[in-house]
């Protein structure tokens, strides 16, 4: 009898022994390591952060192999702090991603308002004793209104202190033009516009004969302009980088040697065409040909008329 109760009693502080091993081998698991995220019965009790992060790293490893664990899901919904989160959990634990997309091709955005004046609530049942839509837009609109005065009346003149007057520096020659259209998306905003006067490059005379031989019809004769635009990229601040990029070269290229296209003449037929069609524009008249015209003779223009 003795020796059965001490047997018992050496397997029952040998399996102890075991648990606290294990225990003591738990706790001293990293939050990154391989070991926990592969094991979700040990993220009970975490913070809900780290129970997030070790959820998606489980998802991220495992890769086409994940699938999901009743561990899991317990681990969770202790992060839930009432019943109505951890339904939210749940849901959002067990749907798929069509389930997602039918969801969101589903809401609708134009009446979702983040107030929650279209939102119902779950604990509380519509009672029919709420403003109708219309009422509602009223509503929110005219707080929209009290919010802007608001910042009208105490927010605005704060910013008073840090008015600057506008000067434009005066060592920048080059002008970048930009497009913006309010309230919509345009293929045209990506455009941009480089001009700027070939006399404050400050380049020699010799350079700045090659330059305008170089720019060909982009540069003005009579205005000293030279002007150069580009949309062949995506993005305003592409195009513009772009542009810089071209003057560069344009700049270096005619500081190399510019004494051998000293002897070739400008071209100027298409500065002189620009002023030519403004001056003649409204006013050309194109008479009709004398040689068209057919001779008469009296009796041509007489008309019968029969009863």
């Amino acid at each position: 009898m003795f020796r059965a109760v001490k047997r018992f009693y050496s397997s029952q502080a040998s399996s102890i022994d075991a648990q606290l091993a294990r225990l003591s081998k738990e706790s001293k698991i990293s939050l990154t390591s391989q070991e926990l995220i592969d094991r979700p019965q040990l993220w009970k009790g975490l913070p809900p952060s780290t129970v997030v992060e070790l959820y998606r790293a489980r998802v991220i490893s495992q890769g086409k192999n994940y699938k999901r664990s009743e561990d899991e899901l317990k681990a969770i919904l202790s992060c839930a702090s009432n019943p109505l989160e951890a339904q939210t959990l749940y849901g959002i634990y067990n749907s798929t991603e069509g389930d997602i997309y039918k969801a969101d091709s589903e809401t609708d955005y134009e009446n979702y308002i983040v107030e929650g004046e279209y939102m119902e609530d779950p604990l509380e049942p519509y009672g029919f004793d709420e403003y109708p839509t219309s009422a509602q837009d009223i509503v929110r609109d005219f707080r929209d209104l009290l919010e802007f005065n608001r910042k009208a009346a105490y927010e605005l003149p704060q910013l008073a202190k840090f008015r600057k007057a506008y000067k434009p520096s005066e060592n920048t020659p080059v002008t970048y033009k930009y497009t913006r259209f309010i309230g919509e998306s345009h293929p045209g905003e990506r455009k941009v516009v480089l001009s700027l006067k070939l006399k404050d490059l400050n380049l020699s005379p010799l350079a700045e004969h090659k330059f305008k031989l170089l720019s060909g019809p982009r540069y003005n004769h009579k205005t000293d302009v030279f002007l150069i635009s580009s949309d062949n990229y995506l993005e305003p601040a592409q195009n513009a980088s772009f542009l810089s990029t071209v003057l560069n070269d344009l700049v270096n290229e005619a500081n190399n040697n510019p004494e051998e296209f000293a002897e070739l003449p400008l071209d100027k037929r298409h500065t002189n065409s620009i002023y030519k069609k403004k001056q003649t524009r409204g006013k050309r008249t194109i008479p009709f040909p004398k040689e068209w015209e057919q001779k008469q003779s009296p009796d041509d223009i007489k008309v019968s008329i029969k009863n």
